[in-house]
């Protein structure tokens, strides 16, 4: 009778050994959920300490790296390069502009880098997001609104604020009353609205609601109709600045 080796042990990068795997699904159970890292970089203690609690809810475990300079930061990206989101203060020491977002993109060129800054200046946004920034996040925004910009643009996305289009630029549609903007929608319309939100599109919404995708387009019609917007994204990005809250 053919006697069968049992497999090897292997050992980790640090020379542990491991116990070989016998039932893949349990060790597959086992395995612990994926770390969200962000790099929280603003050179206020209480900012820094007031956002954790907010970047907490983008995921199931997240790790928030603090950074008060540019320097930490750049510090910070470099033991971190599966970093899933950088916050960066436009305006804390050592950034010169942007010539510090230029810095920390070297450092990280395929992480999303959200600039975060109290100066809400048109051009300045519109000369952040062409240097490549995956959204401008203004500090006067709601926490609400904060997190499902940020949503967005881990989801690949990029969030500019309508503090970006003046002029010419500003899509008609956008200034609403902000106090009665969501009071007009149905308990359905709500709803869909969040699923929009969120991201999905009108078939994945009426599979959700269990309601056909053709109903999910008239809602959406009349969701249009009463936050005075001419399409989804701009719906969208009305929530997010009115801080909607799921």
């Amino acid at each position: 009778m053919q006697e069968h080796a049992s497999p090897p042990n292997l050992a980790n990068k640090n020379g542990e050994t491991a116990p070989s795997a016998t039932r893949s699904g349990d060790e597959t159970a086992k395995q612990a959920p994926k770390v969200m890292r962000i790099i929280l970089a603003d050179d206020h203690d209480l900012i820094r300490d007031t956002l954790e609690v907010y970047l907490q809810k983008l995921d199931t475990k997240v790790d928030v790296l603090h950074a008060a300079t540019l320097a930490q930061a750049l510090e910070a990206a470099k033991g971190a390069n599966d970093a899933s989101l950088v916050l960066l203060d436009l305006r804390m020491p050592g950034m010169n502009g942007l010539a510090g977002f230029r810095a920390m993109q070297k450092e990280l060129p395929t992480t999303p880098i959200v600039i975060f800054s109290g100066d809400t200046n048109p051009d300045l946004i519109k000369a952040s997001l062409q240097a490549g920034a995956a959204g401008f996040i203004p500090k006067t925004m709601r926490a609400p609104a904060m997190i499902n910009a940020l949503r967005l643009v881990l989801s690949g996305e990029r969030y500019v604020p309508d503090l970006a289009m003046s002029g010419d630029d500003h899509k008609s549609g956008l200034n609403v009353d902000t106090g009665g903007a969501f009071s007009q929608l149905t308990p359905r319309e709500r709803e869909v609205l969040g699923l929009l939100v969120k991201g999905n599109s009108n078939k994945q919404i009426a599979r959700q609601l269990k309601i056909e995708e053709i109903t999910v387009a008239l809602h959406l019609r009349s969701i249009y109709r009463k936050l005075n917007v001419a399409s989804r994204t701009q719906a969208v990005r009305l929530a997010l600045q009115l801080g909607w809250e799921e």
